[in-house]
């Protein structure tokens, strides 16, 4: 016969398969580590995280250990949930979003994922309760946008860690006016909610440990006395007594050793550094098994949650690539405990020291000289980051402008799980955008910062430039790693990548050079070319201008006002000027705008000449007074300006620079 008190029954810690509560099957969606879902007793579930552990339904941007009930509550239908929940002691809660219990969704009915409709979580250290209803017959799928979330309580004071919470909840879930939910916290009703609730379907309780992987902390949580009742709700139960906090066991959360890479030798010294969940008392002198057959032995740190130990390199020593501690030896009399009394769990000390060497062979002996007095053990220094690797595909680029893009070919990896590891990318030109495929963000801007999950997932840089030049930027990337206890920082050295905007075009070779020199006839047939000659004359030295085109002869040609007879003849002027004035106005890598108004002058249309004739005239103009050292940048609106056959014969064209 099935229990109303909690007892839990056929407990599994399988992913996939399941337990009983109550008689309820509850599937459990963990990791699979050994520490992912325990039994303390017949009451108690205990669950904990580290960072990357995902269900094997998950993504990469969560991590979870819980278990979900078989028992689906029909709509309207009232619920009454009570159970004892502790949070264990340990780092501060740093997740964008950490939930601890829910009522969800059963999605399987609208085929869509979505957010829980009620979750007991954390905020930080706080905890929250959070509601949520989509209204009947809209897409209530978190990507939709129809969802309306609800914090109906935030926790004002910092949850208690180590302590139980006597945690009852009451409520029907509805997404009309029919829905509601009350909710009270060791005995003090902190929700009264009435309103729509939920997404009108069915909905199931999971508890356990659920949060974006954002977050470096290992968190364990116990849940005890679940029961879940539906139809009549009882009344609510005063908080069971005593709920005095089960004062969990110390534990070695991190394991440290300084140096933690190179080569060590014959009489070389490495510090090891045991953390631990709390403050710890040690008696007697404990000591570490290493994987090279040597002993680190106790030195320090009773009272207090690290512990050091050292160990000198003997020549007895076997060579190892990588020493490891594989355990902690605790000789007669020797303890570590706790300020209660509780040992301490020592499980988490082992860990191996990829990059940290031991080569013990003895060197030659010399000869011997006067020992030296032992000297005090020096204070061990905290643990220490580790620089990342930062890889670079391809340091040369290529990406067209107007919406082109180009994958950046960036990784970094770390030997540290524990690091905050980051990617910092200076000299990203304004026209240039980089777009991280974890999250779809878009980074702009000169100095810009992605984390490593943001990096790894890749990365596509987006060119908008919409430029007649070829711009290189240079971008400088700087991978860094820091130690979330100490803060410390390590970075690697930094890499650059050159990104050329737009993919310069194919260029060809010609067989002969052919000079084109423009020259101003100081006469004219016409009034208006006398104009031209003494406008050009005014210009602040004017020297002739040379271009080189594809040719298979020499063939000078002196452009004066007679010469200009012809509109081929002009025509093939222009072209050359214009040649000459876009190599010097890209080699400033981008579209220049003027500095300020100025007035280009351009000469009248020649009286003997066609109306390409006059293109010529105006473009020589133009850029005789570009290369006279104008100190105004020119934009090719001006050129087409130039250029722009609207002027008729005998009128003079002036050109003016737009207002930027």
């Amino acid at each position: 016969m099935a229990t109303t008190d909690g007892t839990i029954t056929s407990f599994t810690a399988t992913p996939k398969s399941n337990l009983q509560i109550d008689g309820v099957s509850y599937n459990v969606q963990t990791a699979g580590k050994s520490y992912s879902l325990t039994e303390p007793d017949s009451h108690t579930l205990r669950f904990e995280i580290q960072p990357d552990d995902r269900a094997w339904f998950d993504g990469a941007t969560v991590d979870r250990s819980e278990i979900t009930s078989s028992q689906k509550i029909p709509v309207a239908t009232p619920v009454n949930i009570s159970y004892q929940f502790m949070l264990e002691p340990g780092a501060a809660n740093t997740a964008s979003w950490f939930v601890t219990a829910e009522m969800h969704n059963d999605d399987s009915v609208n085929g869509v994922a979505t957010s829980p409709p009620l979750a007991i979580q954390l905020n930080g250290e706080h905890l929250q309760v959070v509601a949520r209803y989509c209204p009947t017959g809209l897409n209530p799928s978190n990507s939709a946008g129809n969802v309306k979330t609800v914090t109906l309580w935030t926790d004002p004071n910092p949850i208690q860690r180590g302590q139980y919470y006597d945690i009852q909840l009451q409520g029907s879930f509805s997404n009309t006016s029919d829905g509601f939910v009350d909710v009270w916290i060791n005995g003090n009703q902190v929700v009264n909610y009435n309103g729509p609730l939920g997404y009108g379907t069915r909905t199931y309780w999971e508890e356990g440990l659920y949060r974006e992987s954002d977050a470096p902390q290992t968190v364990a949580a116990d849940f005890r006395n679940l029961t879940v009742t539906t139809g009549s709700l009882p009344p609510v139960t005063a908080p069971t007594q005593p709920t005095a906090p089960i004062d969990p066991a110390p534990t070695v959360t991190q394991a440290s050793a300084s140096p933690g890479t190179g080569v060590e030798h014959n009489g070389d010294t490495i510090t090891m550094t045991l953390g631990f969940s709390e403050a710890v008392t040690v008696t007697g002198t404990p000591t570490l098994a290493l994987n090279d057959g040597g002993t680190a032995t106790y030195v320090g740190g009773s009272g207090t949650s690290s512990l050091i130990f050292k160990n000198t390199v003997a020549s007895t020593d076997q060579d190892t690539s990588a020493l490891a501690i594989t355990g902690v030896n605790l000789p007669t009399g020797a303890s570590i405990k706790d300020a209660g009394g509780l040992a301490a769990n020592l499980s988490g000390a082992v860990k191996t020291f990829s990059g940290l060497q031991i080569d013990a062979t003895p060197t030659t002996s010399t000869s011997p000289t006067t020992p030296t007095s032992p000297t005090t053990p020096t204070t061990p220094t905290a643990p220490s980051a580790i620089a990342p690797v930062l890889t670079v595909a391809d340091d040369s680029l290529k990406v067209y402008g107007r919406g082109g893009t180009v994958d950046l070919g960036v990784g970094v990896t770390t030997t540290d799980p524990n690091d905050d590891v980051t990617v910092n990318i200076r000299g990203l030109p304004k026209y240039e955008s980089i777009t991280s495929a974890l999250d779809g963000q878009t980074f702009r801007g000169r100095d810009i910062t992605l984390t490593a999950p943001q990096v790894e997932s890749g990365l596509t840089l987006t060119s908008t430039y919409r430029g007649g030049g070829h711009p290189v930027a240079e971008l400088t990337l700087t991978a860094s790693a820091r130690d979330p206890v100490t803060g410390a920082v390590a970075t690697a050295a930094p890499q650059t990548i050159n990104v050329t905007d737009p993919r310069p075009a194919a260029t060809t070779t010609t067989t002969s050079p052919q000079t084109t020199t423009v020259t101003n006839s100081p006469s004219s047939t016409s009034t208006n070319g006398g104009l031209v000659g003494d406008r050009l004359a005014r210009q602040q030295h004017v020297e002739p201008v040379t271009s080189t085109a594809t040719s298979t002869a020499q063939r000078p040609i002196t452009g004066v006002d007679h010469a200009l007879a012809t509109a081929t003849s002009a025509g093939f002027l222009a072209n050359q000027g214009f040649e000459r004035l876009q190599q010097h106005v890209e080699s400033f890598t981008s579209t220049l705008a003027t500095g300020r108004p100025q007035a280009i002058v351009t000469d009248p249309q020649l009286a003997t000449g066609t109306t390409t004739a006059a293109l010529a005239s105006q473009s020589f103009a133009l850029l005789n007074q570009y290369l006279a050292g104008n100190t105004g940048r020119v934009d090719p609106g001006q050129i087409v300006a130039a250029v722009s056959p609207t002027a008729g014969f005998g009128q003079e064209a002036i050109l003016a620079r737009p207002q930027h």
